[in-house]
C-alpha cells in the first residue's frame, strides 16, 4: 500500500487577480509565501519518501517548502499540470461571458462538458493526473509521497475516487490553497481518507476568505473586473481618460497643473506598440478602472514601466487593485519583460501601500517636474524548470 498526501499550490496569482489560469506559468503571490511555513509545519513530522510537483511554478515551489524542511528535492512531472484551458489562458474570468457566453455557461453548469479548442475536460484532466499518481504509487510501492498539483486537477480526481458521476464533480466542491487529501493507493483500488482539509491555515490567510468564497461548491461571488483596449477615437473613452487622469493627479500631488491633457488622451504610440497599452476596467457595465503603460519606455530592456493604475472611488477597497495589477503583468509578461516598476509620488501615500502590499521594493529615487518618487519594482519572469535545475528534478 502506498500512502499519497494530494496537496493544492498555495496562492497564486491568477486567484487573486481573477484570471484563468489553467497551465498558462504564474508567481505565488505574497501571501502563499505566508501560507507556505503553516504547509511545511503540518508535515514536518509527517515520515515522506519523496516530494512530487507538477512543472508549473506554483505548485513546484509549494513543494519546495515541503521538500526544504525534509533537506530534499522535488522531483517534478508534467504530467501533473493543471486543465488545460485552450484560448481562455491569462483571461479574465469577468471577460469570458462577454467574448464567449455559450461556453461560458456550460463552463459553470455544466463543466463536465465544458471543452473548447485546444483544451481538456475537468474529467479528462483529473484522469491524466490520476493516472499519473497511480504509476507514482507503483513506484513507491509501501511508500509515502507528497504530490503538489491544482484545483481543477484535484476536483477530477476526487469525483473518480469517490465513486461520483462526472455530473455530480460540483458535490466535490473546491477546496482552498495549500489544502491536503490523503489517499491510500492499494493495488488497483484507491481510498479517500479525506480530503479539501486546510486546517493548517489561519483565517486570516485563507484565499477563500480573502476574496469572499464562502459557497466552495459554486463560483466566488465577488467584485471582477473585465478589461479592454482604449479606443482614442471614442469620446466616451475620451472623457473616462481624462477623468482618470484627473483623479490620478489629485490623488498623486494634490493638483492637475502638470497634466498633460493631450498626451493622455492620444496613447496612439504606446497602442502601436501593443494594443493593451491602455485599457479600461469595467464592473459589468460600470467604468471601474484605468491601466495605463508606459510602453514607450526602453530605457531598461528587461523593465515594464507603470504609467498609472487608477481605481474610481466607489470600488475602491472592493478587491480591484490586485486584478489592475494583473492586468500589467499580463501585458509586460506577455512582451517579455522580467520586472515590473512603477514611480510613486513621495506624498502619495495610498499609492505606496498598494506597492508594498503587493511586494514592490524600493529600488532607489526621481525627480521629476512633480517632485520626488520612489522607483518600486517587481520580479514578474517566470522561471522554468531548466533555469532552476538546483532546486528540481525533472523526471519527465
Amino acid at each position: 500500500m502506498t500512502t499519497v498526501y494530494l496537496i493544492r499550490h498555495a496562492e497564486a496569482e491568477g486567484n487573486v487577480y481573477r484570471r484563468c489560469h489553467g497551465q498558462y506559468d504564474a508567481l505565488l503571490t505574497t501571501r502563499a509565501y505566508e501560507q507556505l511555513p503553516y504547509l511545511a509545519a503540518r508535515f514536518e513530522q509527517v515520515p515522506l519518501d519523496a516530494v512530487y510537483a507538477s512543472d508549473l511554478y506554483r505548485a513546484r515551489h509549494t513543494a519546495k517548502a515541503i521538500a526544504d524542511r525534509k533537506g530534499m528535492k522535488v522531483r517534478v512531472r508534467r504530467e501533473l499540470r493543471e486543465i488545460r484551458m485552450g484560448a481562455w489562458e491569462d483571461k479574465t474570468w469577468a471577460v469570458l461571458p462577454r467574448i464567449a457566453p455559450e461556453m461560458y455557461a456550460i463552463w459553470q453548469t455544466k463543466s463536465w462538458d465544458f471543452r473548447l479548442p485546444d483544451s481538456e475536460t475537468v474529467m479528462e484532466c483529473g484522469d491524466r493526473v490520476l493516472s499519473g499518481l497511480r504509476r507514482l504509487a507503483r513506484e513507491w510501492d509501501g511508500k509515502t509521497i507528497a504530490v503538489v498539483s491544482h484545483g481543477s486537477a484535484i476536483r477530477g480526481i476526487l469525483c473518480r475516487t469517490l465513486g461520483y458521476r462526472p455530473e455530480q464533480i460540483g458535490e466535490v466542491g473546491w477546496g482552498d490553497n495549500t489544502c491536503v487529501a490523503k489517499f491510500e493507493f492499494d493495488g488497483d483500488e484507491i481510498r479517500p481518507i479525506y480530503w479539501n482539509d486546510a486546517s493548517h491555515l489561519p483565517q486570516e490567510l485563507s484565499t477563500f476568505a480573502l476574496i469572499g468564497w464562502k459557497d466552495t461548491k459554486g463560483a466566488p461571488q465577488t467584485v471582477q473586473a473585465w478589461f479592454r483596449d482604449y479606443d482614442p477615437s471614442s469620446e466616451a473613452d475620451r472623457a473616462l481618460v481624462l477623468d482618470y487622469a484627473r483623479d490620478f493627479y489629485r490623488n498623486a500631488y494634490g493638483t492637475v497643473e502638470n497634466l498633460n491633457e493631450a498626451a493622455w488622451l492620444a496613447a496612439t504610440d504606446e497602442m502601436a506598440k501593443t494594443p493593451r497599452a491602455v485599457t479600461l476596467g469595467f464592473v459589468n457595465e460600470t467604468p471601474a478602472a484605468l491601466v495605463r503603460l508606459n510602453v514607450l519606455d526602453q530605457s531598461e530592456p528587461d523593465t515594464g514601466k507603470v504609467g498609472s493604475f487608477v481605481i474610481r472611488e466607489e470600488f475602491r477597497g472592493r478587491g480591484l487593485s490586485q486584478q489592475i495589477l494583473g492586468q500589467a503583468i499580463s501585458v509586460y509578461r506577455a512582451m517579455g519583460k522580467d520586472w515590473l516598476c512603477a514611480y510613486v509620488a513621495a506624498e502619495n501615500g495610498r499609492a505606496r501601500g498598494f506597492y508594498d502590499k503587493f511586494g514592490f521594493e524600493n529600488r532607489g529615487e526621481v525627480v521629476n517636474e512633480n517632485g520626488l518618487h520612489y522607483k518600486m519594482c517587481k520580479r514578474i519572469k517566470v522561471d522554468t524548470v531548466a533555469e532552476e535545475a538546483d532546486d528540481f528534478i525533472l523526471e519527465d
